[in-house]
Parts: structure tokens; sequence; C-alpha cells
């Protein structure tokens, strides 16, 4: 295996693929729901929004924010995260059918004692994962997890380098299909995260264009990270106008105005996320998820101030 330049070896973990090749290398990714007629009734009653803290709907957070926190005090830092008020995660440490080290029950009741669900989690699927029929036992081990704590979706956070060539998507969109038929048969639903590498060309067409219009809406939703979105000099309200209904994920998180252009805590970079969620309904979007990659404080000051202020966007 060569060396990995920019992104250290561990984040690989955190994306559970099983396919690496010296060109296989994760980079980074990430919810909450915009109730409009919650909103509507809680803006008409006075002091109604702060009684409902804790309480906004799908507002989550992606748990690769905290990873160094999860995995030395996992049961502390999601007690933590509950206090800031979460009320939902995202999974990004899911490994040999355990999450962050417990069993998918064990795991739940952790959850449960601290007032916490996990609708989504984060498990890469590569077109390994296909047979001539579906998807090989190992996919299907992997949904039978998610289902058991609790996840709606299974969502794939990357593409192996191999998938990226014309006829490597053709057949990851049959693989992203399969995913989603299987995941419905099992009440999980599947969907897919992208970077900033789905923006450019694969042959003639760009990548997520091409995933687009080459998977069911029926059966793969898409998790779209508007901070890679913007990354790549892209509009998400043109793929949503492009793609309506497609999009039941956002990963929030923000882009700072520098030259690096690192993530930043939520209402302290560049992006215009209250313009985006007028947009909510066109887009789909039934989750905002948090997430926070780079810090400038402790990964959960950051967070809080994360969650503070996205509260305050979506009021």
């Amino acid at each position: 295996m060569s060396t990995f330049p920019v992104y250290s070896i561990n984040i690989l973990q955190k994306y559970n693929i099983t396919y690496i090749n010296s060109n296989t290398i994760p980079m980074k990714r990430r919810d909450f729901v915009k109730n409009a007629s919650l909103a509507a009734a809680v803006m008409a009653v006075p002091g109604a929004w702060e009684a409902l803290k804790g309480n906004k709907g799908h507002l989550g957070i992606q748990l690769y924010s905290v990873r160094d926190d999860m995995k030395t005090d996992p049961k502390g830092t999601l007690k933590k995260l509950a206090s800031f008020g979460f009320k939902e995660v995202e999974g990004a440490g899911y490994d040999n059918g355990k999450f962050y080290g417990f069993t998918p029950k064990e795991f739940k009741a952790i959850l449960t004692d601290n007032g916490l669900t996990m609708p989504s989690g984060h498990t890469g699927f590569t077109s390994d994962y296909m047979t001539a029929n579906g998807v090989n036992d190992k996919w299907k081990k992997i949904v039978a997890d998610a289902a058991e704590v609790g996840q709606k979706f299974v969502i794939s956070p990357w593409m192996a380098d191999k998938d990226r060539t014309p006829d490597g998507l053709k057949k990851l969109c049959e693989g992203f299909n399969q995913a989603g038929t299987y995941g419905k048969s099992m009440g999980v639903a599947f969907g897919y995260h992208n970077h900033d590498f789905e923006f450019k060309k694969s042959g003639d067409e760009v990548i997520y264009e091409t995933l687009l219009k080459n998977t069911d809406p029926k059966l793969v939703t898409m998790e779209i990270d508007l901070y890679w979105v913007v990354y790549a000099g892209n509009d998400p309200l043109e793929w949503f106008k492009k793609h309506p209904g497609r999009f039941e994920l956002y990963h929030v998180k923000d882009l700072a105005k520098t030259a690096k252009r690192e993530t930043v805590e939520v209402g302290e970079g560049s992006i215009n996320f209250a313009e985006i969620f007028k947009h909510d309904k066109l887009a789909g979007a039934k989750y905002h998820i948090i997430e926070l990659e780079d810090y400038k404080r402790t990964p959960l000051e950051g967070v809080e101030i994360s969650y503070q202020n996205l509260a305050k966007l979506l009021k």
C-alpha cells in the first residue's frame, strides 16, 4: 500500500470501506428537519421556541465531529451531546458488527439512556458488495445491524477510485439500486454522501449527475454535504432545482473565510444557510446534521456553538 497523502490512515476506519487500494483515500464528510407547520406555530407564540430546546425536529450531529472523544469516552460524550440539546446522532464508528465497540443492542441502550436516537449512519458501499442477484451477506449484516440500532438510513460516504470511471459508475449505480432494494425490504433506506470530487467529470458527465440520473429516487436518497458542494464551486439550490426531492439529509458544516477554506462552526463561515434552508421542501430535506472536522476550539465546544447557531438559523 502506498503512502496516503493529506488524509491519515485512521480516517479509513470511519468509512468502513472494505475495498482499499493505494488510491482509495476517504476525505471528509455530513442533519436537521425543518417542520414547517411546527415552525409556524412556534413563531406565533412568543418565547415558545426556547421552550422547545432539544426538540427542534431532526437536528442531529455527525459523531465524526467528536471522533477522539467517542474513541476515549463514548458514553460520556453522548451524555454531553444530549446536554447541549441534541436528540439525534449520526454514526461513523461501525466496524465488525459493533458501533464504537458496542453491539447494536448495547449501543442502542446507551443512546436511549441519554434520550438519543441514531436515524442514520455511515458505512462505505463499493461494487465489491454486489452479487449477480443483489448484495452479498456482508452488506446484509451491515443493514441488519443498522436496523437493530434503530437506523432509518445507511449512508455510503465515499466512492472507491475503481468505481469512478464511466463503466465503474454504471456498475456502482446498479449496486446502489440493489442496496436500496434490499434496504427497503429491511426498513432501512440507502443513501450516498458526497465530497467535492463528485462535481468533476468522469467521461462526459459530472459524477454527481451520473449518480442522480442512474439511481432510482424510490431506492436511493442523497445526503448532500453543503460544505463540499460550495467548496467545489457549485450552488446547492441549482442541484435542488435539477433533482427536486432527492436530498433527504443535509450535512451542515460551514466553510471558513480563509485561503485553506477549512470547516468551521456553523454560522461562523461563508455559507448562506438561511437562504438554502428556505428551499428545504424543494430539496426534500428532512434531516439537518451538523458536522465539524477542523477545530479552533475543542470539538465539543465547537459542536455546542454549531448547535446554538443552527437553532437560531432555523427559528
